[in-house]
């Protein structure tokens, strides 16, 4: 059995969407890191704000795909998906199949990037902490990291043989 013509074009029009907005979230992304990395205020705005409406976009997005595909009883999981492309005509299944794991693609390479993201504001934030520390005259802990490489909070009292 196949899906209804305009079934297919609506799912086929939303995972079009869908890459288009991950890419500008992928690129967001990517301008964050440049603005964390060289501290450029007015750029991170404009990253944050970007990715903020590619968020914005892709959950709706994502609910228009997911009442679609119950509407048609169809999760809104990769098997469902996957089983609904497989019912769209041949030609447009062989179209939406590598557009399916494109999306998955960028997914991941965003979720890369956040991750990428967290860690420079991470960075960025001991670098505060111990900037305030050495202007405070030591009153705040300083972290340092351990034999391990683990970071840990410790006072000025602490030999750096042991960190």
């Amino acid at each position: 059995m196949s899906l209804p013509g305009d079934c297919q074009r609506e799912l086929a029009d939303i995972l079009s969407m869908e890459k288009l907005c991950l890419s500008r979230l992928k690129e967001s992304l990517e301008d964050e890191q440049t603005a964390l990395e060289n501290r450029q205020i007015d750029a991170l705005e404009q990253a944050v704000k970007a990715k903020q409406d590619a968020l914005q976009e892709a959950a709706e997005l994502q609910q228009r795909r997911s009442t679609l595909l119950r509407q048609y009883g169809f999760s809104n999981d990769e098997s469902g998906v996957s089983q609904c492309i497989v019912k769209c005509s041949p030609s447009l299944s062989r179209e939406l199949l590598p557009l399916w794991e494109q999306l998955h693609t960028l997914i991941e390479q965003c979720r890369d990037q956040n991750l990428v993201n967290g860690r420079i504001l991470e960075l960025n934030d001991r670098c505060v902490q111990q900037t305030l520390a050495i202007l405070t005259n030591g009153t705040q802990p300083l972290e340092l990291y351990s034999s391990q490489g683990v970071s840990s909070r410790q006072g000025r009292s602490t030999p750096l043989a042991r960190a």
